[in-house]
């Protein structure tokens, strides 16, 4: 049954009822990569900066492991799947073009007919959790609604070409979910998401078939087309080009620098990236979560899982400052922040 709260009025507070992750399949070492594809001891990690990733098994859908993670939110929420007022997917995977991967999750989790609330998919890459986080916010504060469920599960390793190390050795499995729950007293305010777009990036990024433009049906086509294809130094340059505006539009629009947030929680998008961008702020090393050696590139699922990693440690405390922050294929930039 749908509940709601105030519809129009000054912005109520977030409480961040759950937040639950789990990692997909099996525990693959870098090491163990590098024997897999030939590549000298050491590489990945001197060149992606990854010790470790979780890779799905077989049978481990988007769906499945969708509806695995948002369950155990919901058992830590101590609520059920009709408490409900919104299920967000959030995320570049897909175990079909058509039909979305929420309702393949609400279906999984419901079991049988059940509750009538809405769910879409939100797709912006590897920023998709923070546009689905900006959305959960609006309908929580402005249309009126109790609870949402946002849902963030990528499993790129079943993209990745093991004739191009620098993708193959970065990139982690990962499932998240959040439930967030409106409140007059408890919880956090946040900011509106502040996001930019270079279009000259576009297709620095891309899985060139699968879509209508290039099905793959076609006998002749090239079988690395099938896999993602990126061109990380274009990418790494044309962001920091960006980033400096991007930093001072931002600060210009919450008033807080970068130096007075408690915590950053950086879209873990390579090592010299996560490098860069502390040097060149100035950050500190306990301020800033970095999950990459031990989890890898988990394209949208990097920001909550750093977000999870807060919560469960019990560090979202009253007046703590949190900053998520990344950049995506197309090419994007996006930040938000969140005041407990």
């Amino acid at each position: 049954m749908m509940t709601h709260t105030k519809t129009f009025g000054s912005p109520i507070k977030i409480n961040l009822r759950a937040a639950n992750s789990c990692s997909p399949g099996e525990y693959i070492s870098s090491e163990d990569l590098e024997q897999r594809i030939g590549l000298q001891k050491g590489w990945s990690e001197y060149n992606t900066g990854v010790l470790s990733r979780q890779w799905a098994t077989i049978g481990e859908t988007v769906h499945v492991l969708g509806a695995k993670v948002l369950e155990e939110a919901l058992i830590q929420a101590k609520i059920q799947a009709q408490d409900l007022d919104l299920l967000l997917f959030a995320g570049a995977s897909f175990d079909h073009p058509v039909p979305h991967n929420a309702c393949l999750i609400k279906q999984k989790l419901v079991k049988s007919t059940g509750p009538l609330f809405p769910c879409f998919d939100i797709d912006g890459t590897c920023l998709s959790f923070l546009h689905a986080l900006d959305i959960a916010h609006l309908y929580l504060q402005y249309r009126g609604l109790k609870r949402v469920a946002i849902v963030c599960v990528e499993l790129p390793s079943s993209g990745l070409n093991p004739a191009d190390p620098k993708t193959y050795t970065l990139f982690g499995d990962a499932a998240v979910a959040v439930i967030l729950e409106a409140s007059e007293n408890e919880g956090y305010l946040p900011s509106p998401a502040y996001i930019v777009n270079d279009a000259d990036g576009a297709r620095l990024a891309m899985v060139p078939c699968g879509g209508l433009q290039n099905r793959g049906i076609d006998h002749a086509t090239p079988l690395e087309s099938f896999y993602f294809q990126m061109n990380g130094r274009q990418l790494l340059t044309m962001t920091m080009r960006l980033l400096d505006d991007f930093v001072q539009n931002h600060t210009q629009q919450t008033g807080w620098n970068l130096s007075e947030y408690d915590y950053i929680i950086p879209h873990q998008a390579s090592k010299i990236g996560n490098e860069m961008f502390m040097q060149r702020y100035g950050l500190r090393e306990e301020q800033v979560l970095n999950t990459l050696a031990e989890r890898g590139n988990c394209v949208a699922a990097s920001i909550p899982l750093g977000l999870v990693q807060l919560w469960q440690e019990g560090k979202l405390k009253p007046d703590t400052k949190v900053l998520l922050i990344g950049s995506a294929a197309g090419l994007s930039i996006g930040a938000l922040g969140l005041v407990f």
